[in-house]
């Protein structure tokens, strides 16, 4: 169903104002007709013609004021709602006029609230209609009246002046907060009221009951009653006084509670108030800060003219005030920039977002300013902030040739220290060759001249003894060779550390002999072990290595004589490492190596860790002995610490990590069997381009009771795999021309998968061999006995599914 349009009687002179306060109401579609007056005459004119919803007015008039006009209103159509529509409304003018019969007021500047002050207004007109109609209604139909009052909400009271006798319905006692049995009379019932609307309410009753040709009788008033609990509320009450004769018959009507219309209002009225005086705060603050801001303000209408501008323009460019008011804003801007800040311009516009730019703006002396602007669009006009960035950016131009100056320093120094850092290489390089070349040459001199010795007594059984002793030599002085290259591939973090939890008590209790055997004969070994020790998780092969290093180099600073301590404890450490051997936050299980030696000048101190240092004569270091251990406490996940004092000895502490969830370290490896019955019965193949090294590993297989077939090239053993024969296991050197071990293991596997592969070589990444299936590794050089072991386990480990291989556990 279509809604009838709203019937509006506009009481207004200016006819901009009307158009304005029309074109808000259009913009809520708000469907209406609007008639204009602007003068007493009309006005009331068109009051009496009636057909009117509601009435807006102005206050100031060319005749007559709002108020009067409101007088009439109320007069004339008494029903008809009321709203001021006025340029400044005072608080007391506003209270006045709500007083008065006024509906609502809107203030001129903020007519967004219009259409919503409207639409309530007609909405509480037409429940007082509502209500008038159900009050007529009682005076014709009792029953009619009581079924509407119950479903507006009302309550209903009666009066007969005859008896004197005010009755209430039950709506009305519990609308006022009375209980059943109450029924208070008049007189009590004013004494319930507020003392401030008690004589106003009196009034009113009388003059309703009192007949009079000017009045119908009717009653209406709005005031405030106490119940009977002390509660407060807004009570409206309309009634009718019947009269016969002229006299006075009886006095009905209803009571409707509005506690919550009276307290909306009022904190419509407040809301109003703090909406106004925070308005004028902003204002305020406002047009303070558009004096008093060192940037540039301006208002731009949107074909580019200024329209309005800030003092800032006078101090911070030189223009006299008023100057450039109407000037083209582009007009003082660079020419090959102008297009550009059109642009941006017309961009904020027609995106209806804040726009950001620089350009530069001409000073009144002809200078150019860089000044950073931000844009704000409107219906009407752009809003410009400008800061000065003059500078800003002339100190970034300075800061970027810094920085390129900067940058071509530090290249040039990267330059210097890349060529520094290779010639402390090469002189690293030198003590390195110099000292592995004075081993090794003693080492071959041991070998060669050993062997002159026995190829010359081979043949005379009498000399057996020494042939042997020779023998233990050339051993001796070849696993020399072998633990210095062990050294050096540890140094260069080539060799792959196996950590299992390993006991440092046993380790140290098992070394006791080996040390006491490296030791002089002034110098004696205590030891100090912890009960209780939790294991580390270290590689075992190493740690070994480790004592050792530790105790050369503490008998070494003891020339005279004194006591080395190896001891072992627990620490927990909290504090991040201040060095870089320093050993990062966590638990561990500590060795400790100390002597009562000369003890560590500072200035040598700082170099320890350092690969190839060393203050031992040419021959009698290798430099590589603490770095080792720095290098293997590192890559085991702890760090070292060293204390010293010249003359007074030095302690030097591995941290390495503690073992999880291992409360007692595995014991020692049970002795491989060696040759035995199932190895008689096993064929090995054995791959290595090295035929001395082919010849003298068949010669131990043999020995250990295999039977061996021996192959130069990965090819030639592909060649063989291809074929029926059947082999037990496959021995690969790692590092061969042509095709790596690696290589031929992957391929081998392809044609036989379960076969058990065993790596043979002195330098490996073993990174390569995980993901060879039961391939295990031997280091060169080696013994039979390893080799024996080795296999033992390759094979076990293949006929047992329970047993579980680490990746390149040895």
């Amino acid at each position: 169903m279509k809604q009838e349009p709203i019937r509006i009687l506009l009481l207004e002179d200016s006819e901009i104002d009307a158009e304005l306060l029309a074109a808000h109401l259009s913009k809520a579609q708000l469907g209406f007709t609007l008639d204009r007056v602007y003068n007493r005459r009309d006005f009331v004119a068109a009051l009496e013609g009636g057909g009117h919803d509601i009435v807006l007015a102005d206050y100031s008039l060319p005749d007559f004021d709002g108020l009067s006009a409101l007088n009439i209103s109320t007069v004339l159509q008494p029903d008809l709602p009321f709203i001021f529509v006025s340029g400044v409304v005072g608080e007391e003018f506003a209270t006045n006029a709500l007083k008065r019969g006024a509906t609502d007021y809107v203030v001129k500047r903020n007519l967004t609230r219009l259409s919503t002050a409207v639409e309530r207004a007609l909405e509480q007109a037409r429940q007082r209609a509502s209500a008038k109609k159900i009050q007529d209604a009682l005076a014709r139909s009792e029953v009619s009246a009581r079924l509407a009052m119950e479903a507006a909400k009302l309550g209903l009271w009666d009066y007969d002046p005859a008896t004197r006798e005010l009755k209430w319905d039950a709506s009305a006692k519990a609308m006022l907060g009375w209980p059943v049995q109450k029924s208070p009379g008049y007189r009590d019932y004013l004494a319930a009221c507020h003392p401030d609307d008690r004589d106003r309410l009196h009034q009113a009753v009388r003059q309703a009951t009192k007949w009079s040709r000017e009045h119908d009788g009717t009653f209406g008033a709005e005031y405030r009653i106490f119940s009977d609990a002390g509660s407060e509320r807004w009570v409206a009450a309309r009634g009718q006084a019947l009269f016969e004769e002229k006299e006075f018959k009886r006095f009905v009507g209803v009571v409707r509670d509005i506690t919550e219309e009276r307290r909306a209002k009022k904190d419509l009225e407040d809301l109003t108030t703090d909406l106004e005086r925070r308005v004028a705060e902003r204002t305020a603050e406002r047009d303070s800060l558009w004096r008093l801001s060192p940037d540039l303000f301006a208002v731009i209408g949107r074909e580019g003219r200024l329209r309005r501008l800030n003092p800032a323009w006078s101090t911070m460019l030189g223009y006299a005030e008023g100057t450039l008011t109407e000037s083209m804003f582009d007009l003082l801007l660079p020419p090959e920039e102008r297009t550009e800040v059109k642009r941006q311009l017309a961009d904020t516009i027609r995106d209806r977002t804040v726009g950001r730019f620089e350009s530069r703006i001409r000073h009144a002396n002809g200078e150019w300013r860089w000044v950073t602007w931000n844009a704000a669009p409107d219906e009407e006009a752009i809003y410009l902030v400008g800061r000065d960035c003059t500078a800003e950016r002339a100190a970034a131009t300075a800061l970027a040739e810094r920085n390129a100056e900067l940058a071509r320093q530090i290249e040039e120094r990267e330059r210097v220290e890349q060529t520094l850092r290779q010639m402390q290489r090469l002189e690293a390089v030198g003590q390195l060759t110099a000292g592995v070349a004075h081993d090794f040459n003693n080492l071959l001199t041991v070998i060669l001249g050993n062997i002159a010795f026995v190829e010359k007594r081979f043949d005379k059984p009498e000399r057996e003894q020494d042939v042997r002793s020779r023998l233990q030599y050339m051993r001796t002085a070849a696993e020399r060779g072998a633990t210095l290259t062990a050294q050096l591939l540890a140094f260069s973090r080539r060799q792959k550390l196996e950590p299992k939890p390993v006991d440092l008590n046993e380790t140290v209790t098992g070394m006791s002999e080996l040390l006491q055997s490296t030791m002089k004969g002034s110098i004696r070994i205590e030891t100090v072990l912890k009960s209780d020790l939790a294991p580390a998780l270290v590689d075992p092969t190493q740690i070994e290595l480790i004592i050792l290093n530790l105790a050369i180099n503490a008998r070494d600073a003891m020339e005279i004589g004194g006591a080395l301590t190896v001891e072992t404890s627990q620490a927990v450490v909290k504090e991040p490492p201040a060095r870089p051997a320093d050993p990062p936050p966590g638990d561990y299980v500590v060795l400790t190596v100390s002597d009562t030696g000369t003890g560590i000048p500072p200035h040598v101190l700082d170099h320890v860790f350092e690969p190839f240092f060393t203050t031992k004569e040419v021959g009698k270091g290798s430099g590589l002995g603490l770095p080792q251990v720095f290098g293997f406490a590192k890559q085991s996940g702890g760090g070292v610490k060293i204390r010293t004092a010249t003359g007074e000895g030095t302690s030097v502490s591995v941290y390495l990590p503690r073992a999880a969830n291992v409360s007692q370290a595995p014991g020692q490896t049970p002795k491989s069997e060696t040759a035995s019955g199932r190895a008689s019965a096993k064929t090995i193949l054995l791959v290595d381009d090295d035929s001395a090294v082919r010849e003298v590993v068949g010669v131990m297989l043999e020995e250990l009771g295999y039977s061996v077939v021996s192959v130069g090239s990965g090819a030639a053993a592909l060649d063989i795999l291809a074929g029926p024969e059947h082999f037990d296991a496959l021995i690969v050197d790692y590092a061969m021309p042509a095709m790596s071990g690696v290589e031929v293991a992957k391929k081998a596997h392809g044609l036989r998968p379960h076969l058990p592969t065993l790596f043979a070589t002195g330098y490996a990444d073993l990174k390569a061999l995980e993901e060879i299936h039961h391939a295990r590794l031997i280091r060169k050089p080696f013994q039979e006995e390893e080799l024996a072991r080795r296999l033992h386990e390759a094979f076990a480990e293949f006929d047992d599914p329970k047993i579980v291989r680490l990746r390149g556990a040895g």
